[in-house]
């Protein structure tokens, strides 16, 4: 069973040690999972997940699994979370929406805006 957190995604990532004399040598960075149980007041049920000390923190935070798992979008969860959501929108009638990627629409500089009205401008005068 991989080392994921169901709600941030945390995982286990590589690092150094890096003793006083200098010598690296690898090691990995295990996030602080923990094995805890859930419950879901709109479908009556409880739910098994190995989140993060920082997952559960969010889940307290926006006020436990339902209104966090509702309070985000479908792209940003983890797959057991995204059906989760899909259960809870089910029972309760809602449209279920398939996740969209993001559409990527790169910044343009304030230099090349101007650059582009004032040719613009300039084909309008002619």
């Amino acid at each position: 069973m991989p080392r994921i957190c169901k709600v941030t995604g945390k995982k286990t990532t590589v690092g150094m040690n890096v003793p006083k004399s200098k010598h690296r040598t690898k090691r990995t960075f295990l996030p602080n999972l923990q094995k805890l149980s859930f419950h879901s007041d709109i479908l009556g049920r409880d739910f098994s997940l190995r989140i993060s000390t920082a997952g559960l923190r969010t889940l307290t935070k926006h006020g436990g699994l339902d209104a966090y798992v509702m309070s985000k979008p479908i792209s940003r969860l983890t797959d057991e979370m995204a059906a989760i959501k899909k259960a809870i929108e089910k029972k309760n009638g809602k449209a279920v929406k398939t996740a969209k990627k993001p559409v990527h629409k790169p910044t343009r500089s304030a230099r090349l805006v101007k650059k582009v009205e004032a040719k613009k401008a300039a084909a309008k005068s002619k």
